[in-house]
């Protein structure tokens, strides 16, 4: 796990904490930026997940990454060219 992942985690639990908290005390705007925080940490870990996929990736096969940045690159440089 990296530290995206944990952060993610931690304000995803945190956010679930403020959200329960909101509706014990019938408090919308606490509850609604506890789904807010919680939706936010989701995000966060996932992201943190996919760039660690991505690591795992391109140290298994380094030459596959390369040939997929090399193809990405040219498609980006024709792109920006047609201007």
């Amino acid at each position: 796990m990296n530290t995206d992942q944990l952060e993610g985690e931690s304000r995803n639990l945190a956010g679930r904490a403020q959200q329960a908290y909101g509706e014990a005390t019938d408090d919308h705007s606490v509850e609604a930026e506890g789904r807010v925080r919680s939706a936010a940490g989701r995000a966060q870990s996932q992201y943190g997940e996919a760039m660690e996929s991505a690591r795992e990736y391109t140290a298994d096969r380094p030459f596959n990454a390369l040939a997929i940045a090399a193809g990405v690159g040219f498609v980006f440089g024709l792109l920006v060219g047609r201007s």
